[in-house]
């Protein structure tokens, strides 16, 4: 069982250091990763390595975007849950053009690990509208 302290700092370090050690062993085995569907990158991820597979390869440099940077504005704790508050400032392939904004990742908790991950994202910017 992980403390609030713990598992917010390493939902922290994943996005402000893409630091992806820290969070693997907070992860249940069985873990579901849940992004829009109408992103390029969208699905439902299942268990810990395809958790760490899908940061490993994200975001920024890959075929959607030529460059993303984030900055954790605040990692909030409640009691069955953490929300991470982003803005990134990144550039998609498609436009060549840069655009900040903000996203919300939801990590549900129980017994002391992190058992759900949601992407609240404006899946708008990646085309460019």
């Amino acid at each position: 069982m992980y403390s609030k302290a713990d598992l917010t700092d390493a939902v922290t370090r994943l996005f402000r250091d893409n630091e992806r050690g820290p969070i693997l062993p907070m992860l249940a085995d069985d873990v579901v990763l849940t992004l829009p569907a109408t992103l390029p990158y969208g699905g439902v991820y299942t268990g810990r390595a395809a958790f760490d597979d899908f940061f490993a390869h994200s975001p920024g440099g890959g075929p959607v975007w030529a460059s993303f940077d984030i900055a954790v504005d605040e990692v909030l704790a409640a009691d069955d849950h953490l929300v991470a508050r982003l803005t990134n400032t990144a550039v998609p392939r498609a436009t060549g053009e840069p655009v900040v904004f903000q996203n919300l990742w939801l990590f549900g908790l129980a017994g002391g690990r992190i058992v759900r991950v949601q992407l609240y994202a404006d899946t708008a910017v990646v085309a460019g509208r």
